[in-house]
């Protein structure tokens, strides 16, 4: 048998002796292997925004329980809680950390001649480690101002700079529904890269444009009307959030007559689906992509095997000189491996080398992992292993003397 660096030398002089056709053959490989690791890469990019932005907003032992705005209740259950039943579902609800409902509530905020539009949400002190969010400067509204209902309001940095610019906030008076609140805190600028929005750098800056006072101020001396539409609440981890939110659930259920009027999700559970689906998807994508680089396989087959036909008297001359029908075999199949090796890695390093372009373009990340380069480069390969196996078994089964006759 011939060794195996003659037979890639063969190979390869094959492969160089027709460049049109095997530039051609790699062109549509590259493209194909290129294909698959862009959406890999945009697959695991899509995947790690959406775990960064869950972990900004309070991590995964968060559970949040809102309104069901798909469910009309036949018996016209309240689609609210109220203060009483909030403290009955904490009381309940031993093994929560953290416990936050809340309320928002639109309107302008005014300071002097300034106004600023804005959202302002009524909350507890627990919001803060619920949001692991807190103040850069002064403080965030406490239990006593819960429990005496104090015109109290921690803004935002956007609202701080729209109102007051450059002078100091804290101890300043500000309006809002003709009641004057005082400013006893600033809360943190909250900063996101934006994914996917090329209009907006900062997919958090919305955080920065609110402003938080008591919840009990909220309900009795802003609106006064005791809805809650939302609660929030972290277990001590994440692996005990899944339990806490069947917990909840029961708990909520019972006290609306087994009537879904309300929504409950855990961080963690949404995150494991979220994981589910994205593998799912990365599936889907795989094979899509996947599908070029058989229409390539399948172009390389029809070449290699018109390949054969041209050189039936040269194949016959080598089986006649003593080549063995394994030494044909192996020779057109390592040209066809070769030809789509070579494709998928130039296909790998363009594809990444681009990676940075189509994120910018897409305002979105696209992460690349070795795991891809080798599936994109072991897919490349397996397409030129099966695309070429025909062809060289039929060039090793011609017979000798049939060879030498071929015009």
């Amino acid at each position: 048998g011939i060794p195996a660096e003659p037979l890639f030398r063969s190979g390869f002089s094959d492969f160089w002796s027709r460049k049109i056709r095997s530039i051609v053959t790699i062109f549509g490989i590259t493209l194909g292997t290129m294909s698959v690791i862009m959406v890999m890469a945009l697959a695991n990019g899509i995947k790690k925004s959406t775990l960064e932005w869950m972990m900004e907003r309070g991590g995964l032992s968060k559970i949040t329980i809102r309104r069901n705005w798909e469910y009309e209740s036949p018996t016209n259950q309240n689609k609210y809680f109220n203060l009483k039943e909030i403290d009955v579902i904490r009381s309940l609800s031993p093994d929560a950390l953290y416990f936050n409902p809340q309320v928002r509530s639109h309107g302008q905020v005014k300071y002097a001649q300034n106004e600023y539009w804005s959202s302002i949400f009524g909350v507890l002190p627990d919001f803060r480690h619920i949001e692991e969010w807190d103040v850069s400067e002064g403080r965030f509204i406490s239990e006593f101002d819960k429990d005496q209902s104090n015109d109290v309001i921690v803004i935002g940095t956007q609202m701080k700079e729209e109102l007051f610019g450059s002078k100091k906030a804290l101890g300043e008076f500000v309006t809002f529904k003709k009641r004057r609140f005082k400013v006893i805190g600033i809360m943190d600028f909250r900063y996101m890269k934006s994914q996917g929005n090329i209009m907006q750098d900062n997919a958090l800056s919305y955080l920065n444009r609110r402003a938080y006072i008591p919840l009990t101020t909220l309900i009795k001396k802003v609106t006064g009307q005791d809805n809650i539409g939302s609660l929030t609440i972290k277990a001590v981890d994440a692996e005990s959030a899944p339990a806490l939110r069947r917990h909840l659930e029961a708990v909520v259920l019972n006290m609306r007559r087994n009537e879904p009027v309300f929504t409950i999700e855990s961080a963690q559970e949404t995150a494991k689906e979220m994981e589910k689906n994205s593998a799912q998807f990365q599936i889907i994508f795989f094979f899509i992509s996947t599908i070029s680089l058989l229409v390539g396989g399948i172009v390389i087959a029809n070449i290699m095997l018109a390949s054969v036909q041209e050189r039936t008297r040269e194949i016959g001359i080598r089986l006649a000189v003593g080549a063995r029908k394994r030494d044909i075999f192996m020779q057109f199949l390592v040209q066809t491996v070769l030809v789509t090796t070579i494709g998928g890695i130039v296909g790998v390093v363009t594809g990444l080398s681009l990676l940075d372009v189509v994120s910018g373009y897409l305002g979105f990340d696209l992460i690349a992992g070795i795991e891809m380069i080798i599936t994109a480069v072991a897919v490349s390969a397996g397409v030129g292993f099966i695309a070429g196996i025909v062809p060289a078994v039929i060039a090793s089964k011609l017979n000798p003397v049939e060879a030498l006759r071929y015009e």
